[in-house]
């Protein structure tokens, strides 16, 4: 059993917090606040702030605190706290799921998430995040929160996992999410998988002349794989069938290390001059799964510094080719 988190334990941006909860007893859900702040949070019924309800929303933030609103609605029963939902698919993996190594501990009636504000996060959850969230926790009902909540019981984990500096997680977590996924998805797919991006709609999303990687891949025996168009249930038993995957740093990274099986060979391939993503991105691979992990990066020897987050940056085809050759990977 892990351990109850501190009243006044704070959160660090270097290290994912060790796996603790807080249960709560008639708390208060602020939901969020206008504002880039992402203001919102949890109150205990004596009024103060339950500070590991923030959540780590990029690298160098959390979610701000708030003042405590009154309640407008009452929600009986013991509820796990699950933060907030986005509908940037890594986000939510990152910033939702990240809670939900928790839901093993007790029986709970239902998940508590705060949506972001001003977006339609319900009908995306609908669609795309709910079937993902039933498989985690064994189907449990779903309440967003748009207006000042009381829950009768709360529990109020940290986060297992997050952006950058917490990519690897924490063990607990990496547990949960490999074994729940191990044991609810059958492995199905192709041997060989090169997970594309190209067609995805915003030019920063893109890897520069990916038609022409789909080519060589597909060439190679690759089968290629637009994940955005298939389940999250689908995409992990892509991953865990495949011995070979290769593909651009980005979300999808995110997910694979939760279903890859062990002596899997990913080849990694850098698509902008964001480093730090790469990094990240290895580490979570690396941490959650033994597999023999390749990085490519082919981005041409040109300054781009002031188009780092609005564009893709340019790959020298040669020598990427060059790199999957020698690597073994075609």
């Amino acid at each position: 059993m892990d351990k109850s988190v501190a009243r006044n334990e704070t959160l660090s941006l270097d290290a994912v917090p060790d796996p603790r909860t807080e249960t709560l007893a008639e708390a208060v859900i602020a939901p969020m606040l206008p504002g880039d702040d992402m203001a919102c949070g949890v109150f205990r019924d004596d009024g103060s702030f339950c500070q590991i309800s923030r959540t780590l929303i990029s690298a160098n933030r959390f979610t701000a605190t708030c003042a405590r609103p009154e309640p407008q609605a009452r929600l009986p029963g013991r509820h796990l706290f699950a933060g907030v939902g986005r509908h940037h698919f890594g986000h939510f993996l990152l910033e939702c799921v990240s809670r939900l190594w928790a839901s093993e501990d007790a029986d709970y009636d239902g998940l508590v998430i705060i949506p972001k504000r001003d977006i339609d996060f319900e009908a995306v959850f609908r669609r795309r995040f709910a079937p993902f969230l039933d498989l985690l926790t064994g189907g449990l009902p779903v309440y967003l929160v748009r207006r000042p909540l009381q829950v009768e019981t709360l529990v109020v984990p940290t986060q297992g996992i997050g952006h950058l500096r917490w990519s690897q997680g924490t063990e607990r977590f990496r547990r949960f999410a490999r074994s729940r996924v191990a044991e609810r998805i059958m492995p199905n797919g192709p041997d060989l998988l090169y997970v594309s991006r190209r067609q995805l709609k915003r030019e920063e999303q893109m890897v520069d002349q990916e038609e022409r990687i789909e080519a060589l891949m597909t060439q190679s025996g690759y089968e290629v794989f637009h994940p955005q168009k298939h389940s999250l249930e689908e995409q992990s038993a892509r991953y865990r069938a495949a011995s070979h995957i290769v593909g651009a740093d980005g979300s999808a990274f995110h997910l694979a290390p939760f279903a890859i099986s062990v002596g899997t060979t990913l080849g990694l391939i850098q698509r902008r001059n964001r480093p730090e993503i790469v990094s990240a991105l290895t580490s979570q691979i690396r941490a959650f799964c033994d597999v023999d992990l390749v990085t490519i990066n082919a981005l041409a020897n040109r300054r781009e510094s002031d188009l780092r987050d609005k564009t893709h940056a340019p790959i020298d085809f040669d020598l990427l080719k060059k790199q999957l050759e020698d690597t073994g990977l075609i």
